[in-house]
């Protein structure tokens, strides 16, 4: 190859005026001078003999006041002039409208292309509110979106975070497992209703008034396609005046195995062999925890760990109010049915699925409704039920799904607690650590003894604080080992055969937890 010293290829130094900057390579354009009103002028420096350049934006705004203009007044203007303009031209408006709320790209742009028409018929001369950019992304996000939390809603930086929250005008985010104070408000309180209509427009079977001042439901995630967000929206008189809360709730995990789990520091690595046999046996269970414990995640890893180990087609009926679980979108090869069912219905929606030859029943979010159909399932001698329920203590899970049944639809409360003594085999306990990670404190084998008329929780294994690590126990009841040995025998040898190893390493003191609130039932 030819080389060419530097003076062989003379350049013509190029020079800019003073007062001229070049140009912004990440922008690509000339930067423009500002004066005091913030209006942009684009002028030779004095001296130079040039002409100023054409600027259309200049011979606009020539004629008006920059800087003086309102932005609120500004916007009502505009959506008085164009809400007349849009009506008469499309029948599809209102439908846009919530299309546009939940980010849907063609309605977006719709939009997006009607204010920025409008805006070069009527320019903005004045300042957009801080959480905006541009006038034209401050108009539509104040007239058709979550108004300054719409980055949460569309900007990549706020994709890991889990929820949101506006009580009356303020705005919290959780980052990292903990809420903090989001970096906006809400304009005002007119603007919180103005939202609340435009979410309840989106769906339109909800209600939400004086008689019903709650109501949940779900939009469509923007940053995550295929995904959804929880919203729960209260109001006066369930809050104060000027207290409408709206907590908004994303899902931003997707199936994660066991082995992903550990990967997360939820489990440990050696203590996988062990739950993954332990979920071979297909027994009852309920994974509890606090709000925020990820006790939905660890549901869709044991339910699919259940699935990626069947050598056959499984059946799933996964019973919900509200869409938690993905598990339909991640695993395929499987007869997944994904059903919605409101309280009134729960029961008899859940009998009639029955008919569809599920192995796995999964209730996704247990509350009172959900117990009635768990326990009935359970009683009817059913297995590979699994459910996710608000508690911390394994041992009181039998009383308090009694305690919900009974709430709910009367009758005997140690009644009922029998029945659940019946459907309830194991409990995962979970739980919020530090930097939002999520751990799992404990599983337990939940039994009925008879010489005391008791009901106790038998920790399998258990996170001890003080050691900062798990610990085991391989003694289990007869009742529960011959019921897995007949559900999966090759299950129930690996989890005894890992777990003997496993406590022979670290041994569990104590083991065993009596429920008192079930002793004084039982005894009374």
């Amino acid at each position: 190859m030819i080389e060419y010293r530097d003076e062989a290829w003379p350049q013509k130094k190029r020079t800019l005026p003073s007062g001229w900057t070049p140009l912004d390579p990440e922008q690509g354009r000339v930067q423009e001078q500002e004066n005091r009103s913030g209006q942009a002028l684009l002028k030779p420096p004095k001296g130079t003999g040039h002409k100023p350049l054409f600027s259309l934006k200049e011979r606009v705004l020539r004629a008006s006041k920059p800087g003086k203009e309102d932005f609120y007044s500004f916007l009502h203007k505009m959506k008085n002039e164009m809400n007349a303009g849009l009506e008469r031209e499309d029948e599809s408006y209102f439908e846009l409208n919530a299309k546009a709320l939940i980010g849907d790209p063609q309605a977006v742009s719709f939009f997006m292309n009607e204010i920025e028409k409008y805006l070069r018929r009527t320019p903005f001369t004045g300042n957009v509110p801080e959480a905006y950019r541009t006038a034209a992304e401050a108009l539509f996000h104040e007239w058709k979106g979550f108004g300054p939390a719409y980055r949460w809603f569309t900007d990549r930086a706020y994709s890991e975070s889990t929820g949101l929250q506006m009580i009356g005008r303020q705005i919290f985010y959780n980052h990292q497992g903990k809420f903090v104070v989001y970096p906006h408000e809400m304009p005002s309180l007119d603007r919180v209703d103005q939202l609340k209509r435009s979410l309840l427009k989106s769906d339109p079977g909800k209600k939400l008034n004086k008689d019903n001042p709650s109501v949940e439901f779900k939009m469509d995630d923007p940053l995550w396609p295929g995904r959804f967000i929880r919203l729960a929206i209260w109001v006066s008189p369930r809050v104060w005046e000027g207290f409408t809360t709206i907590s908004l709730r994303r899902q931003v995990v997707e199936f994660m195995d066991l082995d992903d789990q550990a990967g997360t520091e939820c489990i440990p690595a050696e203590a996988i062999e062990m739950i993954r046999a332990l979920t071979g046996t297909f027994r009852n269970t309920i994974i509890a925890g606090a709000v925020g414990s990820g006790k939905t995640t660890f549901a869709n890893t044991l339910v699919g760990e259940q699935l990626l180990g069947s050598s056959s087609c499984m059946g799933v009926v996964m019973i919900e109010k509200h869409p938690e679980s993905i598990l339909p979108y991640q695993i395929k090869g499987h007869r997944i049915i994904p059903i919605q069912a409101a309280n009134e219905e729960l029961m008899e929606v859940g009998v009639e699925s029955l008919r569809h030859d599920p192995n796995i029943l999964y209730m996704t979010e247990m509350r009172y409704n959900e117990w009635e159909f768990y326990l009935w399932s359970g009683e009817k001698g059913y297995d590979g039920i699994t459910g996710t329920f608000h508690t911390v203590d394994s041992e009181d899970i039998p009383y308090q799904g009694a305690f919900a049944v009974s709430t709910r639809i009367g009758g005997s409360l140690k009644g009922h607690l029998i029945s659940a003594l019946k459907s309830c085999e194991l409990v995962f306990i979970l739980e919020s650590v530090p930097d939002g990670k999520k751990r799992l404190a404990r599983i337990s084998e939940v039994f009925y003894e008879e010489s005391s008329n008791s009901v106790f929780a038998n920790d399998l294994m258990r996170w001890e604080e003080e050691q900062s690590a798990w610990s085991y126990n391989d003694k289990l009841t007869e009742g529960l080992m011959l019921k897995m040995k007949r559900k999966n025998a090759r299950a129930a040898r690996t989890l005894l055969k890992e777990l003997g190893h496993l406590a022979a390493q670290k041994p569990m003191g104590d083991p065993l937890k009596e429920s008192l609130k079930s002793k004084i039932v039982l005894n009374e």
